[in-house]
């Protein structure tokens, strides 16, 4: 039993040198290995900072552009609101007033045709009426009206080329009602939906105001993380060293205490020998 708990002490003296020797060796590896780690959460931490910041920069820059084409898409909205009653204004003169006028024109033409054949006849004939006196002094003295009229077109034939080429056109005046029509109902459709899409606009620009502050929020907690895994750097060494002493500690009472269990295994020892 002596030579058994000698033995035993032995090995436990052995273990305890053995676990204080890998033991540092653990320790060491442990503590480099959770600095590296802790190095490594860190430069992550203030790459995700960098990336919330960039997004807060970004929702800021998309939230004014926002505000620009709400704008811009409400103005517009206005605009052809107030350019459709001037397309209609345009329209009625365009497709009634002026085919109805020019009706009118062509209606008349025929009457002020013969009138300006008429004017026309007079004017020639007033124009041709003069007689010379003779001078004994010099040239012969021409009396006449002071008219000179010798058109190369006739008034009457000029006003039938102008009745000619108004021919057809109130029709074609009359055919562009359905275009007006059509451009009306199409700037009151456009109108609407700019209207829908400054609404929808600004839905978007005020969900994407609301998250500002979760943005701003999680810059904060990344802020006080980054913060508290310095303060677990500055530590970490004095702690591992804390905690190697403590262990150191331990295994050298179990080592001490196997010097007083291998005494007490030699005197059983020598005991047994005098027996």
């Amino acid at each position: 039993m002596g030579g058994f708990r000698l033995l035993l002490s032995i090995v436990w003296a052995g273990m305890s040198l053995a676990a204080a020797f890998y033991g540092y060796q653990n320790v060491q590896n442990f503590q480099t290995h959770l600095q590296e780690s802790l190095i490594f959460a860190d430069a992550s931490l203030t790459t995700i900072a960098t990336i919330v910041d960039e997004t807060d920069d970004v929702l800021i820059a998309i939230q004014n552009s926002l505000d620009t084409a709400h704008q811009t898409t409400v103005d517009t909205s206005l605009t052809l609101t107030d350019t459709r009653p001037l397309v209609d204004q345009v329209a009625q003169v365009i497709t009634q007033d002026i085919p109805v006028a020019l009706d009118g024109v062509q209606a008349s033409m025929p009457s002020v045709i013969e009138t300006a054949a008429a004017v026309d006849e007079t004017l020639i004939f007033l124009s041709a009426f003069q007689f010379s006196i003779p001078n004994p002094f010099g040239n012969a003295w021409t009396i006449g009206l002071g008219i000179d009229y010798a058109p190369e077109v006739p008034l009457d034939t000029a006003l039938e080329a102008l009745s000619s080429n108004l021919e057809g056109i109130p029709d074609e005046l009359y055919s562009l009602e359905d275009d007006f029509d059509n451009t009306s109902l199409n700037l009151l459709t456009l109108r609407d939906d700019l209207s829908g899409l400054a609404d929808d606009i600004y839905q978007i620009n005020q969900q994407l105001a609301e998250l500002n502050p979760a943005v701003e929020a999680l810059a904060n907690h990344i802020q006080n993380l980054q913060q508290n895994l310095d303060a677990v750097q500055d530590g970490i060494t004095g702690r591992v060293q804390t905690i190697w002493l403590w262990y150191l500690g331990i295994l050298g009472l179990i080592f001490l205490s196997q010097f007083s269990a291998g005494y007490q295994a030699l005197r059983m020892m020598n005991e047994k020998e005098r027996k």
